[in-house]
């Protein structure tokens, strides 16, 4: 597979991974959220629209379990 984007692999994560059941649905969930919030902590400027502590734990948060999922499936 070959990819010109950020989006255009998430969104085949969730094609042919998450949907096909090969990973929990969340994962492509946690995917397309980390996305939302790299490219608001990238390109905003709002003071607002910055990134908390409690989203970047979060993010944190949903990482560690993708990993620990996949370790534990693939070892």
């Amino acid at each position: 597979m070959s990819f010109s984007s950020h989006s255009a692999v998430i969104s085949a994560f969730g094609k042919e991974f998450a949907k096909k059941g090969i990973v929990p649905l969340e994962f492509h969930r946690y995917l397309i959220d980390a996305q939302d919030k790299r490219t608001q902590g990238d390109y905003s400027i709002e003071d607002q629209r910055q990134l908390s502590y409690d989203d970047v734990n979060i993010l944190i948060k949903q990482s560690k379990l993708f990993i620990q999922w996949a370790e534990n499936t693939i070892l």
